[in-house]
């Protein structure tokens, strides 16, 4: 059971637009839930503004959420390394935002003069809020760690087989058939060129593996009489693949370019594809935006 928890789960990808949508949709139900249902005894009180304060109550959701999903994530960006991140921690990270919200909720309450502020009624809201939230957050995890674990599956290296087209009767004739034209070789090679324009790289387009970024610079991983090499260059990613004209060299990831001719592996588990290469030990991981890509290229197994 403790492996479970300890497995890899993905860090969910929200941007600013995306999180004000998700938390005042989530406020607009749990107000609305508040004044029609009017649980937890509310129903008890009479005052001429209770709709509008239980809708307030909307508003401390969503005001909880968007510090969950959007706020605390950009103060601690390292906590939330999706290295790092688990089904244990996104369960646990799950229930932080039902004592956020029960926190928030006492603040409020005291503000209406509906509650008193003090230590026994802020551990009361957030038990309750804790309490109401700990099956549904085992359980939206469990069911979207099966989805993604199937969504991810390993994938076997064969490459999609090209449709074989018949070849057209031909009625004149055979002295008659012209030569067909000889194809146009196709580039075999790989020129990068650095931005100073100056610093450049030649290689076989068969020998590159994979291009890594990190800030101004770029890593190319190639062999080189079967031996890895590697080569820097001062660069943007995405200049170095406007250079690239092979089908095969695609952007798996914000921070890579890859050679899925030269894929040795492709492992699955929630988080995503991870690429493995024969040469080195390092993975290369596939963005969950661009799955489609390697899933395009290799038939699932």
């Amino acid at each position: 059971m403790l492996s479970f928890f300890k497995q890899p789960f993905p860090v969910s990808e929200l941007n600013l637009s995306k999180t004000l949508g998700l938390s005042l949709l989530f406020g607009a139900m749990i107000a609305f839930c508040l004044v029609v249902f009017q649980p937890f005894g509310s129903y008890n009180w009479h005052s001429p503004t209770k709709n509008l304060v239980l809708s307030g109550y909307g508003l401390v959701a969503a005001f909880s959420v968007f510090l969950n999903f959007y706020g605390f994530r950009r103060m601690a960006p390292a906590f939330f390394h999706e290295s790092r991140w688990n089904v244990g921690k996104e369960i646990l990270w799950n229930l932080v935002h039902f004592v956020t919200g029960g926190f928030l909720s006492t603040v409020y309450g005291a503000a209406m003069g509906i509650m008193p502020f003090s230590l026994p009624q802020i551990s009361y809201m957030i038990l309750v809020a804790f309490m109401m939230g700990l099956v549904p957050a085992i359980l939206i995890v469990l069911i979207m760690y099966l989805y993604l674990l199937q969504k991810y599956r390993p994938i076997s290296l064969v490459r999609k087989e090209e449709p074989v087209v018949a070849p057209l009767a031909v009625e004149s004739p055979v002295q008659n058939i012209s030569t067909p034209t000889e194809q146009e070789p196709t580039n075999t090679h790989i020129t990068l060129i650095a931005e100073n324009g100056k610093d450049t790289l030649t290689l076989e387009a068969a020998h590159l593996l994979y291009i890594e970024a990190s800030d101004n610079y770029c890593t190319v991983f190639y062999l080189q009489n079967n031996a890895l090499q590697k080569h820097l260059l001062r660069s943007s990613l995405s200049r170095l693949e406007n250079q690239i004209t092979q089908l095969e060299v695609v952007r798996c990831h914000r921070s890579y370019l890859v050679n899925l001719d030269r894929v040795q592996n492709v492992s699955g588990n929630a988080q995503g594809y991870k690429l493995h290469f024969a040469q080195t030990g390092q993975t290369v991981p596939v963005a969950r935006a661009s799955s489609s890509v390697v899933k395009s290229f290799f038939v699932a197994s």
